[in-house]
């Protein structure tokens, strides 16, 4: 695999993926992306399918996205090396800031998505979502995505 990185199954790695801040990538129909900081996620089964279930805000403009936009998302999961793009990733809206541009980060083509993933993250997972529901918190919504391939970088995949 290129970029300093292997596919792995949606379960390799988890305890990364439990214990840090993602980054969420999602992407308007004119392919305009959006990154948001994401701690309210998990990795179950749905149908027999793995899938991250991701808890969105109805206010934020990642909501939007994932609902009149691009039926995809990505999951990336920060180095530590890299991880004060999460303070810009939420600190900021996308509605009026580029954040991809003011932190700096670089984008991997998705192999099976047309969202891509995040250079230099120690995970990434790419997503089709499958289906959405209320969450038990009014003021957010579940997105479950379907995980199509996943990613290790180097660092810890050894």
């Amino acid at each position: 695999m290129s970029n300093n990185r292997k596919e792995i199954g949606p379960y390799d790695y988890i305890e990364y993926f439990k214990r840090n801040t993602a980054l969420m990538v999602s992407m308007e129909r004119n392919g305009n992306l959006n990154v948001m900081a994401l701690d309210w996620k998990t990795i179950e089964e749905l149908n027999g399918n793995p899938v991250i279930r991701a808890q969105v805000a109805y206010s934020r403009y990642t909501y939007q996205l994932l609902t009149e936009g691009v039926n995809e998302f990505t999951i990336n999961i920060p180095s530590e090396n890299n991880y004060e793009v999460v303070d810009i990733a939420g600190s900021y809206s996308g509605r009026n800031t580029n954040k991809f541009k003011q932190a700096g980060l670089e984008t991997i083509p998705g192999k099976k998505t047309k969202v891509p993933t995040i250079k230099d993250c120690i995970l990434s997972y790419e997503c089709q979502i499958i289906h959405t529901s209320k969450s038990n918190m009014s003021s957010h919504h579940y997105f479950y995505g379907k995980i199509l391939t996943a990613y290790a970088s180097n660092e810890i995949a050894k």
